[in-house]
Parts: C-alpha cells; structure tokens; sequence
C-alpha cells in the first residue's frame, strides 16, 4: 500500500464519523492552544527582560572594574575591592588597557575616568558627574544621544560636553534653590545657553554662604572654564544616563589643573570597556580578563541569570497547559479504541486478504496523526487570537502593573513545536489502539457481529 493510499483511506475513516472526529480534533486544538499560551506568557516576560538588559548597554561590551568578588567555602560571596581589604591591590591603567587588547577577539578598549564639576549659567549651578572617554573609540561603544553630537576632542578654550539626560532640569538657583524649570517641568536652559565649568564651589556660593569664613582673609578662587553643551544622554537608552561625558584627555588636563578642589589620579582609571567582535565571544573574553585578576561584568550574565531565574516559570506555565493536552491524548486513545470496536470484522476481512500488520497499525496511526495535525493547526490559530487580545485589552496601559512586564510572544520555534508536539502526542496516544488492531484475530474479528 503507498503512502497516497494510507493517507487517503485514512482521512476517509476519520470522515465516516464527522462529529466524534471534530469533537476530539477540538480537544486536541484546546490542549495546544492552553500549552501555547501558557509558554507564550513565560517567552513574553523573558523577552521584556531581555530588552530591559540590552536597552542598559550593549550585549557586545564588557565592563572591567577594580573589584573582583570570590566565593568562601559556604558560597558566600566575598568582595575584594582595590586598596580595600584586597591582598593585592587591582589597578586599572594603561598596563590594564593593554594587557587587555592583545585578548583575541576584542575590537576595542576604551577607558574611563569619572570626575565631579559644577556647570554654572549666570545664577544658576547644577553638579556634574563627569565621565571622560575616548572620543576616537566612543562611537563603538553606542552611547545613545537625545539630541546632539559627542563632543570633540578638547581644542581651544572652550570645553565641549554632553550633558547628561537629567543635567538641564537640575539647575538651581544659588539663592533661592528654585530649580530653572517652568510651569510644566520643562528646563529653562538650553544647549544655546552660556554655560561656564568650575571645580571651586567658591565660584558659586561664598564662603559666608557655606559657613566657612575667612575673618577678612583673601582667598583665591579656583578657575572658571567656558563649557560648551553640544548635546544631551538618552534617558531611556543608556546605563549611565546621568553622566555628562567629555573627552578624557580634557578631563585629565582639568583634574590636574584643579587638584587642590578636587584631587584625582589621572594616571589610574574607573572603569575599562571593552568591546568584543560578537555576542558568542563575550563569556570567553570575560573569563580571560577575570583571570588577568580584573573584575568583569557584561549584559550577558544578568541575561544569563534572568534566563535561569525564569526557565522553572516557563516549565511551571507549560506543565499547567500540559493538562489540557493530556486530556486531549486520552481523547485520541478513546476515538481510536472506538474505531477497532466499530471496524472489527473490517480488520478481519482485511488480514484474509493478505493485508499486512504494518498496514493495519499504519491505517491507525494515520487517523491519528490526522487529529494531531488538524488539532495543532487549529489551536495554534486560536494561541494567535488569544495572544493578540491579551495583549491589546489585557496588558495593554498597564505601564506602572503587571502590564509594564506580562505580553504573550509567540515565536516561531514555539509555533511550529507546537504542531509537531501536537502530532507526537497524537501518535503516542494511537500507538496502543494501533498495535490492538494489528494482534487482533482475524478469525475473531470475521466472527464479530
């Protein structure tokens, strides 16, 4: 018997009992749809997760710090951080920088070096939190920008600066302490305005003002520096969107001419990023710089431990749309157990004439594959209906509740596992009634009325 022949005959016994054939096709289509949706609810809170992890920074970039934590015997962790409790002291230098680079697969080292400023426009100051990069490396590494450009390196006697995403709303005023902000909450300053750079809080507030003074004597102010804004840090888009970022050149030159304000080690760094050729090479290098004896972190852990934190929800989700399909399989068996009742002497008159078993298990295990790919077919369009109207009424404008993190997310893998699970479980569920048919006696089964 061809393969054309087992399908056709197939589908036509299914056809010969319409109503009990749909009744179980539409058990099986629910038991798929529930397992769907269910997964899909686990899949759609790792993804927003996900985007949550990749939207702080890119999944390409390492960060390397001065700490490193280690694990005591009882798997308690155990921070180390330079010049704080470390046996050896962990520096982040140029040395660092290029031990780094020679790491395969690594694109780019950048440094970073964190500084802490004033911005004053006329009678009105606001603090900065400097971050110096490397203005030639900077675009690898995707800093996202609201409006603007990054800033040049450092020429002439203006300085350039982005500020960061909250600067232009955190200006107060040094008498009143009212925030330079409108009705609606919108900054008053802009890019366009005057902006001056200064390290000495003398040049903002007197020392009277600050409690400190001087009984007459004279003091000398620390220098103030032309600050040219060209652009400002996206909220949403970046981890350290409240730094203003210059290049690290102009502020090592600033940190050494202001040391008496605000003393900094222009030969060490904060932090070192570094940027890897993709995303499978990340873990290895992380390793590599770890056992360089840096400390390294990237979005791939968090990734990583999200991931691990959420497999058992996924399972526990699945395991409760499990239950449908379960029932649906048990379906399966009785609509076929029924089948052998009803077609008995059938089975006989066909071993007379020299059918052989496989055939007859085959007929069987058609039928029900059948139900499995109709049932599949049929509630993976309903996971897609039910999907989409959770989405639009039920997790929708909910960006503060459940809503903000809950979205059913069907991907592809999930569909097309969805079918062929669909069609295993049905298979699995006929392979009793198929191998009873084929034992069955023909003799018996002629002699059944």
């Amino acid at each position: 018997m061809s393969i054309i022949d087992t399908l056709t005959i197939a589908f036509r016994n299914l056809w010969r009992r319409k109503l009990r054939a749909v009744l179980t096709v539409l058990g099986m289509a629910i038991g798929t749809a529930a397992i769907v949706v269910m997964m899909s609810l686990g899949i759609g809170i790792n993804e927003y997760f996900r985007e949550s992890i990749e939207r702080t920074g890119s999944m390409t970039t390492i960060t390397v710090t001065n700490y490193r934590t280690n694990y005591s015997s009882d798997g308690m962790a155990e921070v180390y951080v330079s010049g704080l409790g470390g046996n050896d002291e962990i520096v982040l230098d140029n040395k660092a920088v290029e031990s780094i680079e020679k790491i395969g697969g690594v694109v780019a080292v950048m440094p970073l070096m964190e500084y802490w400023g004033q911005a004053v426009n006329g009678q009105y100051y606001a603090h900065l939190n400097i971050m110096g990069v490397d203005i030639d490396k900077a675009e690898l590494f995707e800093f996202s920008l609201a409006e603007g450009r990054m800033p040049s390196k450092h020429a002439g006697s203006a300085y350039e600066i982005v500020f960061g995403s909250w600067t232009l709303r955190e200006f107060t005023h040094k008498r009143t302490y009212r925030q330079a902000v409108d009705a609606m909450g919108n900054p008053k300053l802009t890019l366009d305005s005057r902006f001056q750079l200064t390290f000495d809080y003398s040049n903002i507030l007197s020392y009277d003002d600050m409690g400190m003074g001087q009984d007459g004597a004279t003091v000398s102010k620390g220098k103030l520096y032309k600050l040219r804004p060209v652009g400002v840090m996206s909220e949403e888009s970046n981890n350290y969107a409240w730094y203003s970022l210059m290049d690290i050149e102009a502020v090592k030159k600033l940190a050494k001419e202001n040391k008496a304000y605000n003393e900094l080690d222009t030969s060490r760094y904060s932090q070192i990023w570094v940027k890897c050729a993709d995303t499978g090479q990340v873990l290895d290098i992380q390793n590599q710089i770890m056992a360089l004896g840096y400390g390294a972190t990237s979005a791939q852990d968090t990734l990583n431990m999200v991931t691990e934190q959420f497999a058992s929800l996924q399972l526990l989700l699945g395991a409760i749309g499990s239950v449908s399909l379960l029932i649906a399989a048990i379906g399966i068996m009785n609509t076929m157990m029924m089948s052998i009742y009803e077609r008995t002497k059938e089975i006989g008159i066909i071993k007379v004439l020299g059918c052989r078993m496989g055939n007859i298990a085959g007929q069987f295990l058609t039928e029900a594959a059948y139900i499995g790919l109709f049932g599949g077919s049929v509630g993976l369009a309903v996971s897609y209906g039910l999907s989409a109207l959770l989405n639009m009424f039920v997790f929708a404008g909910d960006d503060m509740g459940i809503g903000s993190v809950m979205r059913s997310v069907i991907p592809m893998y999930l569909s097309a596992g969805a079918v062929g699970f669909s069609i295993v479980v049905a298979l699995l569920s006929g392979m009793y009634p198929a191998l009873r048919a084929m034992r069955l006696s023909a003799l018996t089964a002629i002699r059944n009325e």
